[in-house]
């Protein structure tokens, strides 16, 4: 899987977190660069749950795919798919209140996930939400490409 690039929500104005900034661009041959610029209000902990939506480019434009369903432990979630994208240095779980910038961080650009998964073109819609409230947090699209590998 390999991303192509990175961008907001188009409601990212009625979130609780407005980023200001995510995207990721070619960094070299080997490594994509993630840079994203928000503020936390309030920490990411158990109060929260997170969602991944994936739409994949067909004869007819984006087709929704079956939803994942809403997952407890934002944190852990997360740090489980940047590990697998090559980020070192995991977030601190949960994660606290503050600013968090990240400037052309580098992400290996090819990575592997041990699971069956079609080729082609994929919009990822990644979905941070407060458990009781139902309100959206935060929330990024993220372009992908896939290739099968047999193995």
């Amino acid at each position: 899987m390999s991303a192509e690039t990175g961008y907001l929500c188009p409601d990212n104005d009625q979130l609780e977190v407005p980023m200001r900034a995510y995207r990721i661009d070619r960094l070299n041959r080997t490594h994509k660069a993630i840079t994203l610029d928000f503020t936390l209000l309030q920490p990411i902990d158990d109060t929260a749950e997170n969602a991944i939506f994936t739409e994949r480019w067909g004869d007819g434009g984006w087709l929704h795919l079956p939803a994942t369903p809403w997952v407890k432990n934002p944190c852990t979630t997360y740090n489980t798919l940047m590990k697998a994208a090559g980020l070192k240095e995991p977030l601190q779980c949960p994660i606290p209140a503050g600013n968090f910038t990240w400037t052309r961080r580098p992400v290996v650009d090819h990575f592997v996930y041990n699971t069956p998964f079609w080729s082609g073109r994929f919009k990822i819609m990644y979905v941070m939400r407060r458990i009781q409230t139902k309100q959206k947090i935060l929330c990024t699209i993220t372009i992908t490409h896939t290739e099968e590998k047999l193995d």
